[in-house]
């Protein structure tokens, strides 16, 4: 390959791989899938392949102080509806979900708390 052509293909490689992160994100903004800028960013392009950040990666915990003088609730479900099997201690710091559902943060597999007494910490990123 000469030096011209190694040129030509090197130049190549960074329009074609932002033309696929610029899909992508197209792509998530019309099936509504919640994506990021952030989310779909390319991670690392080897040529003019693109690979994205799994899903998983994505910021999706973060950590909070339970705000309940008396405690919060951990329940089954989202909802005060399920039944509770645990509690935490005010000012308790917890690993949260940073999404919520019918107003609850889920914390571990069928463990939920709710959200209106949990309080953001900022000084610790979100995983």
């Amino acid at each position: 390959m000469t030096v011209t052509a190694a040129r030509r293909t090197m130049s190549l490689s960074r329009p074609v791989a932002r033309t696929a992160a610029v899909a992508a994100l197209s792509a998530a903004a019309l099936l509504g899938g919640g994506l990021t800028a952030q989310a779909a960013a390319p991670t690392r392009t080897t040529g003019a392949a693109v690979e994205l950040a799994p899903a998983g990666a994505l910021a999706t915990q973060c950590y909070y102080r339970v705000n309940a003088s008396g405690g919060l609730l951990i329940r089954s479900g989202p909802g005060t509806g399920y039944s509770v099997v645990g509690s935490y201690a005010n000012g308790s710091t917890i690993l949260a979900s940073a999404s919520t559902t019918n107003g609850f943060r889920k914390v571990g597999t069928n463990r939920w708390v709710s959200a209106a007494y949990t309080v953001r910490i900022t000084s610790y990123p979100c995983e």
